[in-house]
């Protein structure tokens, strides 16, 4: 029976360059996002025998913007014979640099390719009769990019300016708005509802005191994070008509403070809608988590799991980063998490 071991395969530019990788990897560290921030991939190499700096990077193909896909194997991790296999997606590299004594190479990429210019220009532009879905495909499009909406909820716009932001700060002003999350990963901009996201099957259970937990915190705050409902209310200055609504989630605590809400709407259904996603942006943020665990390939961003042991801490949390990181010491990962909402 094959031991338990960690390796990495990597395509460079469609070439598969694993072999070389797992005989001069000092480190790959890849952080996987769950909204707002990009997924980056960072590799560690040595180089004293001038393999990475004198003939690899020293080619055209492999100057800013070259694409590498990386995936992360844990080898016969249950110990029946099957592997459990973490792809990190396709990146671009962004920077590349060289230290010593001893050689050392040093490859940063990231999930938005380096020739975009989706978070580096500035546009203005007015968006007219237009969903979100439909918005943020023409965007991903622009910019070479795919788009993945995975939300039951696509607001519709009459008109959005947008103002001197880049695509990726307009997009994003627009999904908190409508309380939808937005990640961009492996050259694809997704859409998604993380309460639904958060509705989903825990894939594991940390356990205080388990050998594979090397560390762990929790946080909790008060602040501005733990009201009871929401309260909408919205008149329209031409016709003096108010639309109000109130939303309490089920076994919300009635002691707790509400929530008010004035911004525009144009139906009740829609300022309950409202209502539900302003009250899960503030709540969302009261109880926080991270752990170090030992590497785990089935922890990624969007995913939740179960913790036990903590006391008032013990519940399902949903990972918002998860870091990679495998080197000669072994293979870590690293995950800070929220507590998911119940009952909205």
């Amino acid at each position: 029976m094959n031991a338990r071991r960690t390796i990495v395969r990597l395509i460079f530019e469609g070439v598969d360059i694993s072999a070389d990788i797992n005989k001069h990897l000092l480190s790959l560290t890849y952080t996987d996002n769950e909204e707002d921030k990009t997924d980056d991939l960072q590799l560690s190499l040595d180089d004293r025998e001038g393999v990475w700096l004198g003939n690899w990077l020293n080619t055209p193909s492999a100057s800013k913007g070259a694409e590498i896909s990386a995936v992360i194997v844990q080898k016969n991790w249950d110990s029946t014979g099957k592997d459990r296999v973490l792809d990190c997606g396709v990146f671009e590299v962004d920077t590349v640099n060289g230290s010593g004594p001893p050689a050392k190479a040093t490859i940063k990429a990231g999930s938005i390719p380096y020739s975009s210019t989706i978070r580096t220009q500035k546009k203005t532009k007015a968006w007219e009769k237009i969903t979100l879905s439909a918005l943020a495909n023409e965007i991903a499009g622009t910019n070479g990019l795919t788009c993945m909406f995975e939300s039951a909820f696509d607001p519709f716009y009459t008109r959005k300016e947008q103002m001197q932001e880049s695509d990726i700060t307009f997009l994003q002003r627009l999904c908190k708005n409508a309380g939808i999350s937005l990640k961009v990963t492996a050259k694809m901009i997704v859409l998604f509802d993380a309460a639904a996201y958060e509705q989903k099957d825990a894939v594991r259970t940390i356990k205080r005191g388990a050998a594979d937990v090397s560390r762990w915190s929790f946080s909790t705050s008060l602040h501005d994070v733990s009201y009871s409902s929401c309260h909408v209310s919205y008149t329209d200055p031409t016709t003096a008509t108010t639309i109000e609504y109130t939303y309490t989630p089920r076994d919300a605590d009635q002691s707790g403070q509400v929530l008010e809400i004035n911004e525009k709407v144009s139906s009740r259904e829609e300022a309950r809608q409202l209502a539900m996603k302003r009250l899960r942006q503030k709540n969302k943020e009261e109880f926080k988590a991270s752990f170090s665990l030992a590497g785990d390939a089935r922890l990624a961003a969007g995913i939740t799991v179960l913790v036990s042991g903590y006391g008032a801490f013990d519940g399902k949390y949903i990972i918002e980063t998860a870091t990679h990181s495998v080197s000669r010491s072994g293979y870590k990962t690293d995950i800070t998490l929220r507590r998911a909402l119940e009952g909205y």
